[in-house]
């Protein structure tokens, strides 16, 4: 792979330009007000009929929480074609607005994903970029047992104190090449990454595993900070202008995140300490492949430049990510 090619994976900024913008008025900014009519979930949440004309819905009434490597997909979607996902936050059938009614327990569909979506023209081994157009949440989420209200872009903590929102997407992956995986844990093939860049703006970058890589989303959050640190962030549903596009060169054998001011390499494990080596030579050998530098060179410019995150430490694998800036790939 070279510079250009890898250049051209981008679909923001100045490096993406050139995909344009299918959906009149769409941005990527994440922005929560409504620009269209409310619905049952809140005026932050429905973009309205002019936003997204012509864009399928793909409803939240389909979902999982075990990916399979044989299950039915629930929809079917072109390379190139944008969608709108409803998400749901992680536990559906336990939080309401009125508050926790009900204590989770072995059985509860926790981090329902909606999906899978079977990606036509994919087949096992390729790559798949998903681009993170725009996010809406509703106007309600909660964390900690609390409810928050979200209005006006912000968490109302109360009276003296209110939080930008900052949209995201916690869970997001592909279904394993056999056997199951469980939506609650993260893993090559992605899954609760609970990663606050899985957000408007930012490509997820997966290699499928199955043909139609039968992607899943959901365990949306408004806010969420590194860490992950309370177990919770601001759960709450949301909805996703989502666009899939088929990459011609293999980045990484885990997720890979893609934004005009950096690329960020993920992985998880028990072991929060291999789980940041290994998103670190992730890096270094993606560095090293796009740039055509010697893999000494490359760690070098990582150690120079890279900031190593922790995504998230709850799950019951950690998370870790190594974020080196755009313009060292010569984005």
């Amino acid at each position: 792979m070279d510079r250009s090619t890898f250049i051209k994976y981008f679909a923001f900024g100045a490096a993406g330009s050139a995909l344009g913008s299918p959906v009149a008025g769409q941005t990527a900014s994440g922005s929560t007000l409504a620009s269209g009519p409310g619905g049952s979930l809140g005026s932050n949440l429905y973009f309205g009929e002019s936003r997204t004309t012509g864009v399928r819905r793909l409803g939240k009434d389909k979902n999982f929480t075990i990916w399979r490597a044989g299950m039915a997909p629930a929809y079917t979607v072109q390379p190139g074609e944008i969608v709108l996902l409803e998400l749901q936050h992680g536990l559906p059938g336990n939080v309401t607005r009125e508050g926790l009614f009900k204590e989770p327990k072995p059985g509860d569909r926790i981090n329902p994903q909606t999906g899978p979506v079977f990606i036509e023209g994919i087949e096992a081994g390729d790559t798949l970029a998903i681009d993170l157009l725009e996010i809406r949440v509703g106007d309600w989420g909660y964390s900690g047992g609390r409810i928050f209200e979200l209005a006006d872009g912000y968490v109302h903590v109360d009276d003296k104190l209110r939080l930008p929102l900052r949209p995201m997407i916690g869970g997001i992956g592909v279904a394993p090449a056999q056997g199951e995986m469980d939506t609650k844990r993260p893993t090559e093939t992605g899954g609760n990454l609970d990663c606050k860049e899985v957000r408007a703006g930012s490509t997820v970058v997966l290699t499928a595993r199955v043909r139609g890589a039968l992607v899943g989303m959901g365990d949306s959050h408004a806010l969420q900070g590194d860490g992950e640190i309370a177990g919770q962030g601001i759960e709450c549903d949301s909805e996703v202008l989502v666009r899939f596009r088929k990459l011609p060169e293999k980045l990484s054998d885990r997720p890979v995140i893609l934004r005009p001011e950096f690329v960020a390499t993920l992985s998880a494990a028990e072991d929060l300490n291999e789980a940041a080596w290994q998103a670190t030579d992730d890096m270094v050998e993606l560095l090293a492949r796009v740039t055509g530098r010697n893999p000494k060179e490359a760690r070098a410019i990582v150690n120079l430049t890279g900031d190593l995150r922790i995504t998230q430490i709850v799950d019951p694998a950690k998370g870790a990510r190594m974020e080196v800036p755009g313009w060292v790939f010569g984005v």
